[in-house]
C-alpha cells in the first residue's frame, strides 16, 4: 500500500456505451495528443482546478463539418468520442483497496 499522508490525487476513468451503460472493466481508453493538444488541455485542466467546484464539468465534443469548436484547449477529430472531464471529491487512493 502507499505510505503517501496525503494520496489524494485520484482520478476516476469510466467507459461508456453508445446505451449509456457503463462498460469501464472491458474497455480500454487511448489519448493521442499533439503537443499543442497537451499544453491546451492541460492549460484548461489547471484553469479549471484553480475554479473548482463540485460537479463542475466540461463535455467536449467532436468536431464536425457543421461544427468545429475548440473547447477546453483541444479539437477533438470526427471520428473521435465525447469527452467529459469533471470536478470530484474522491477518496485517498488507499481507501479503493480498504475491504
Amino acid at each position: 500500500m502507499m505510505t503517501e499522508i496525503l494520496a489524494d490525487n485520484v482520478d476516476v476513468l469510466q467507459v461508456f456505451d453508445s446505451n449509456g451503460n457503463e462498460i469501464t472493466k472491458s474497455s480500454k481508453v487511448s489519448l493521442f495528443m499533439s503537443k499543442n493538444a497537451l499544453i491546451g488541455l492541460g492549460t484548461e485542466l489547471i484553469r479549471l482546478a484553480h475554479n473548482y467546484k463540485e460537479g463542475r464539468h466540461y463535455h467536449i465534443e467532436p468536431a464536425s463539418n457543421e461544427m468545429t469548436v475548440q473547447t477546453s484547449g483541444v479539437f477533438l477529430t470526427p471520428d473521435s468520442c465525447e469527452f467529459i472531464v469533471g470536478c470530484s471529491n474522491e477518496k485517498v487512493i488507499d481507501e479503493y483497496f480498504k475491504d
